[in-house]
């Protein structure tokens, strides 16, 4: 899990340091960062991970305006089986509007496991020891092309938890029916959740089961998910919910359920993909269209799908999910104009009577 962030020269972050737990609530004012900060961690993967050139994700636009430099600083720490390794990612204005990779290094402990500067990659072995060392333009991450070797299994592990934080803001409106092929991943809006649930029922068909019920628990008249046939020689498929009255059975398409409904759909089915693979589960404000009767039982389930290997933060202003998760890892992001954000761990009062949403709606919060 991540066990510490550090950001430095992106927009409002300056010098900002913060230790996530297991299970954390981030909160604050509108404009206080938590978006961003989460925004960091979304593109730190693109780079590393998918590959994408460091000048499309990073913009120089997003420089810390009040700051001259033109160097930005990233780092993540992570908790693999034990071991902690970090991770390290340092960029500079480019000749245009993006930045370029100035240098990156993932270490663990004192071991160096790879490091890119001056325009060379170094490969390290498992012990720390230098292996190879090549020229390589620093348009993009080397590390989204290794391949696994006995060599590189260190590297390998930390590459594998760095992969497995998954960031969602979901967008109901944006999710369509048909799905053209399997995918692995689900997109921060959950656009292509009906390619994204062709992957999941595929890998973890025996959870479906639950996944039916606490759907059925949550949405009247809920029965099932199915993938049917739409044709081009059986690889486009239909996502089909079958619903039932007292009366009979039917079918509609995913698209044709409310925005809240699918909201839902897509909410149970990621607590299905965590009970699966443990991962850092970045929500940001899940309470868009869905009631306050439906965030409750939900909340409770995300809590037992998490287990002791998965990671939660999740951005809430919904009184529902504030006073669930209060008693927890409660982080609040605070800036006011032209200055920096800063991030503190805060403490709800307990004798007060009042719930900690409604200490947050009365600035009670020292320093509020």
């Amino acid at each position: 899990m991540i066990t510490r962030v550090y950001i430095d020269n992106f927009r409002c972050f300056s010098n900002f340091e913060v230790e996530p737990a297991r299970i954390n609530l981030l909160l604050g004012k509108n404009g206080a960062g938590k978006s961003s900060f989460v925004d960091v961690l979304q593109r730190i993967v693109s780079v590393a991970i998918d590959g994408r050139e460091v000048g499309e994700v990073f913009s120089a636009q997003d420089l810390t305006r009040w700051d001259t430099r033109s160097e930005q600083r990233f780092e993540v720490d992570l908790r693999v089986a034990g071991d902690t390794y970090t991770y390290v990612l340092g960029l500079e204005r480019g000749s245009d509007a993006g930045m370029i990779l100035q240098h990156e290094r993932v270490s663990c402990a004192d071991r160096v496991l790879y490091r890119y500067q001056d325009g060379d990659v170094h490969l390290h072995h498992n012990n720390g020891s230098e292996g190879a060392s090549f020229a390589f333009r620093g348009n993009r991450s080397f590390l989204a092309g290794i391949e696994e070797r006995p060599e590189t299994t260190s590297l390998m592990e930390f590459l594998t938890r760095l992969r497995a934080i998954r960031s969602y803001k979901l967008g109901p409106t944006q999710m369509e029916s048909v799905s053209q092929e399997e995918q692995r991943r689900l997109r921060p809006d959950g656009s292509n959740f009906a390619s994204w649930y062709r992957h999941l029922a595929q890998e973890n068909a025996g959870g479906l089961a639950d996944l039916f019920q606490h759907l059925a628990d949550a949405i009247p008249g809920f029965k099932s998910i199915s993938l049917k046939g739409a044709g081009k020689q059986g690889k486009t498929r239909d996502l089909v919910v079958q619903m039932k009255d007292k009366k009979q059975s039917y079918d509609i398409e995913f698209e044709a359920l409310s925005d809240g409904q699918r909201a839902l759909v897509v909410l149970y089915s990621l607590l299905l993909d965590i009970t699966e693979n443990p991962q850092t589960l970045i929500l940001d404000e899940p309470e868009n269209y869905v009631g306050i009767s439906e965030l409750q039982p939900w909340l409770q389930a995300l809590d037992e799908a998490l287990g002791d290997q998965s990671q939660l933060l999740l951005i809430s202003h919904h009184p529902a999910g504030i006073d669930f998760l209060a008693p927890e890892h409660p982080l609040l992001f605070e800036r006011s104009a032209a200055s920096p954000v800063r991030v503190r761990r805060v403490d709800f009062d307990r004798d007060s009577g009042l719930e900690a949403s409604a200490q947050i709606e009365r600035g009670l919060l020292d320093g509020q």
